[in-house]
């Protein structure tokens, strides 16, 4: 919580020096027509909103299954005894469909974000560097803290410390930011496998932690109620998970941004009436090639879980397809919910999600609140009860929730309580929350 403060303190001391050299943005007051400030409701692009709610349902789900569910912590033989032919099924679909799909959409969707603020302050002749800098600090800080509170696997402060690296981009535009982002989505990652297997040949190679012993101190911390031993061993899970991937991910997590950014700046979706030829060919190629793609990690996964060894130079070699494939399939998806939107029947189901789409820091922070109490020790402690397959029945009633409670919060106020907790933050002064009494009778 500490480091996290500091930056943000860093970042505001950063910001006021840049205001008093005339290079950063004007805190916002009525009176400036130049102000850098949230994002106006008529501003908004309604197909963004639904697609962060669409992505924050998978990411419910693919977080419910291994993590929330405790099912990940649970002894291999065990979890083994317990799966059966519909949790098998399920898994694969899981799998080929959700998992990593959803969170690439969101992350696309913060870079796209990046993009329109830098759009906006070039507009009014201002610097986006300190908005972004106390917007990524006040982050972290949240990010921090929801680890240290309610749950490891929060992935704000990671995305706060990748969002750093678009600064180095913010002048970067057309083919070239697509060329970054996939530089930086597949050679790090593909680079990191190539060390990590001629490591595994070495004869001197270290010998593994004792994995199953941490698994059943996260697993005993998860089903009861000690909850400063829940608090200690979510940190230390957090770090354990971090430590392995950050070699590859920080980097992999920036293309993913840039990727988005290409589309911000092209301005494909606030433009998406005129270029349905577009969505329609992307979801031609996305569902297509993704689905090839995306099918070749849980194929190794099934095959792995039946005894079939995959020689691991045939896995290095899978390594691209399969992030293209997740690339593209999130491409699809995009692409679908797009063209979907415009045949009326389906617009009005698809914006049911809207609300929980415009308030996603709320919803995702409030899908880690609902899930640690249906599953955990301190809840109603389900975890490890039920088969994998259950997660969908539940998450469908968590995030149906939070829709009807994201629709009644925003027919009162500007933002979802934690984006206004941001936003406050950001701009180092309370945001205006409550709507003008004519916004509330309208909406």
């Amino acid at each position: 919580m500490v480091p996290a403060a500091l930056l943000v303190a860093a970042a505001n001391l950063y910001a006021a020096r840049m205001m008093e050299t005339g290079q950063g943005e004007a805190e916002p007051t009525k009176t400036n027509t130049t102000e850098l400030a949230p994002v106006a409701a008529v501003e908004r692009v309604v197909v963004l909103d639904v697609l962060r709610g669409f992505a924050l349902y998978g990411v419910l789900l693919a977080n419910t299954v291994p993590w929330f569910s405790a099912r990940a912590f649970m002894p291999r033989e065990v979890v083994l005894a317990r799966t059966n032919t519909v949790d098998r099924v399920f898994l694969y679909v899981l799998g080929l469909f959700v998992n990593g799909k959803a969170m690439a959409l969101l992350t696309m969707l913060f870079g796209l974000g990046f993009a329109v603020q830098l759009e906006r302050a070039e507009a009014r002749g201002r610097s986006v560097v300190p908005l972004h800098v106390r917007r990524l600090a006040a982050m972290a800080l949240l990010g921090v803290s929801h680890v240290v509170l309610l749950w490891w696997g929060d992935v704000m402060w990671e995305y706060a410390l990748a969002g750093f690296g678009l600064l180095f981009f913010r002048r970067v535009r057309g083919w070239k930011l697509l060329a970054w982002g996939l530089f930086l989505l597949l050679v790090p990652l593909f680079v990191f496998s190539i060390h990590s297997v001629a490591e595994a040949y070495k004869p001197y190679a270290p010998a593994p932690p004792d994995f199953d012993a941490f698994r059943a101190q996260m697993h005993a911390a998860i089903v009861g109620s000690d909850r400063r031993l829940l608090t200690v061993m979510h940190v230390k899970q957090a770090l354990y998970f971090s430590s392995f991937i950050w070699p590859w991910y920080f980097a992999w997590l920036v293309g993913r941004y840039l990727l988005g950014a290409w589309a911000g700046t092209t301005r494909i979706f606030h433009d998406a009436e005129a270029r349905l030829p577009f969505f329609r060919k992307l979801l031609g190629w996305g569902l297509g090639l993704g689905l090839l793609g995306s099918a070749i990690q849980p194929g190794r996964v099934f095959l792995q879980r039946s005894g079939i060894v995959i020689p691991e130079l045939v896995g290095l070699a899978l390594i691209v397809p399969s992030e293209l494939g997740v690339v593209l399939l999130t491409a699809g998806y995009a692409a679908a919910v797009v063209l979907l939107m415009q045949r009326p029947a389906w617009r009005r189901a698809l914006l049911c999600l809207a609300p929980a789409g415009q308030m996603p820091l709320s919803t995702y922070l409030g899908q880690s609140l609902l899930s640690t109490f249906v599953y955990y020790g301190w809840g109603l402690g389900l975890a490890g009860r039920f088969p994998a397959w259950s997660a969908v029945p539940i998450t469908l009633c968590i995030f149906t929730l939070q829709v009807i409670f994201a629709r009644a919060w925003l027919s009162r106020f500007r933002f979802g309580p934690m984006e206004w907790v941001w936003r406050s933050m950001t701009y180092g002064r309370l945001q205006p929350l409550r709507l003008p009494a004519r916004q509330e009778e309208l909406a």
